[in-house]
């Protein structure tokens, strides 16, 4: 296998392969197809007009923004038939058109069935970087890389040593615990914030009924992104860049590794510390936690949204997100972005690259933070005015917090995020030992390397 190709910066990006940076949770029959001047599910010739074809999932974060933009696009670039695919199925539905080199313009990179990495590994994904040496907001002098913070930019290193800005960030994403806040005043609980405290409420306050975690099983990487990873990430950022770029697969079976793996088979085997979720996905147990099967869920930034397009959210239940409680000492937020990027085998590469310019606009800037739920990756943007979820306020709350430290996460390792994720629902069934699960992520590693 060629060289393993690493993702240099941008964060969380995307998710693992399994989690996705949003979930598949939007009802069915929410797909919309906007084209300029008509209505209707043909991707075919219309005239002289030029087709604009759009690939956008809509689980999580909903399609309330992307519809806000494509009505100004549509409204003011009328030469162009556009036609965006948005839906919860959408990438499992343009899965074959990629293969096939017949890819949409723009895509939303975020969502299941993202193949993101085998997209970078065949060079289907367009390089941004030159466009956006002069690249400026629509309607507006100001470039685009001056008013956002380009830190959180997905870029990736090919086999030639060039690197690539594949994917441009639209608003701030992270993987965290959450739990309620109302229910943790009634009962009179403390959050915990280290490992120690974590053992100690889960000995005092789980019960069968109510056990300290649940975490979709059929989608472990949640549990990995919002756990196991700023665990990993307080032991230093030389050590961490090595295990989520998979550079060295010795990290993996390192003595700091296994220490922070067996303090997570420690804590997943103790009396009610989690819940009999191997078989759920993320819906479920987004569910199941609502309905306080369990205190604590690992998940991203978009659960509120997700879950209120559902009407599944209860009267009074406050949903909050904190740090992963499996540090020693110091609570790590692993800050990403939520990103698109363009086809390089675009057949309207030009239409993208205008509607790109329409992302950084203040009002739709503003509309992708109320409509996500997440904080913007715009530099100097004024929310006031702006209706924000008291869930938001308060995770901006959490992010802006100085005694936290922030750790950009730069997102797919390749194949060991799939040995990872299967590997700690082993540990937690007792099927496999941490030593096992280390030695398997150490042999993958290897062999991309190879």
């Amino acid at each position: 296998m060629a060289k393993l190709k690493k993702l240099l910066i941008g964060a969380l990006a995307l998710c693992l392969t399994l989690s996705a940076a949003a979930c598949g949770g939007t009802p069915s029959g929410s797909s919309v197809e906007s084209t300029g001047g008509s209505t209707g599910g043909s991707s075919g010739s219309t005239g002289e007009k030029k087709e604009f074809v759009l690939q956008i999932y809509s689980g999580g974060y909903g399609s309330e923004m992307w519809n806000y933009v494509l009505k100004k696009f549509v409204k003011e670039h009328p030469e162009y038939n556009v036609v965006s695919h948005i839906s919860n199925t959408v990438n499992d539905a343009f899965k074959n058109r990629w293969m096939e080199g017949n890819p949409p313009d723009f895509v939303f990179l975020d969502g299941n069935d993202i193949k993101k990495t085998t997209w970078l590994e065949e060079g289907l994904l367009y390089d941004m970087t030159d466009w956006l040496k002069t690249a400026t907001v629509y309607g507006s002098d100001e470039k685009i890389s001056d008013k956002i913070n380009m830190d959180y930019a997905f870029r990736y290193t090919e086999e030639d040593g060039n690197e690539i800005i594949y994917g441009m960030p639209l608003v701030v994403s992270s993987y965290g615990m959450w739990y309620d806040e109302t229910y943790f005043n009634e009962k009179k609980y403390t959050v915990p914030t280290n490992y120690d405290e974590l053992v100690s409420w889960t000995q005092k306050n789980a019960t069968k009924d109510v056990p300290s975690l649940i975490y979709p099983g059929v989608y472990s990487g949640y549990l990995v992104q919002g756990l196991i990873l700023p665990a990993l990430a307080e032991v230093g950022d030389e050590f961490y860049k090595k295990v989520e770029t998979a550079s060295d697969p010795e990290v993996y079976v390192s003595a700091e590794f296994k220490t922070v793996m067996n303090r997570f088979a420690d804590y997943v085997k103790m009396t009610n510390a989690v819940a009999s979720c191997a078989s759920m996905d993320h819906i479920l147990s987004q569910q199941e936690w609502l309905n306080h099967k369990a205190a604590f869920i690992p998940n991203g930034l978009w659960l509120r949204k997700e879950m209120a397009q559902r009407k599944e959210i209860p009267e009074g239940f406050e949903m909050r997100y904190t740090p992963s409680p499996l540090v020693k000492q110091q609570q790590i937020i692993l800050s990403s972005a939520v990103t698109f990027g363009i086809a390089k085998q675009a057949k309207n590469r030009e239409a993208a690259l205008e509607f790109a310019r329409y992302l950084y606009q203040d009002d739709v800037i503003k509309e992708f933070v109320k409509q996500s739920d997440s904080p913007s990756v715009a530099k100097n943007v004024n929310l006031d005015g702006v209706e924000i979820s008291d869930v938001l306020k308060y995770t901006q709350s959490v992010l802006s917090n100085e005694n936290y430290k922030i750790v950009m996460h730069t997102g797919s390792w390749g194949g060991v995020d799939t040995v990872f994720n299967d590997g700690v629902n082993s540990i937690i069934a007792d099927e496999k030992t941490v030593d096992e699960v280390c030695e398997e992520l150490r042999k993958v590693a290897a062999k991309q390397l190879s």
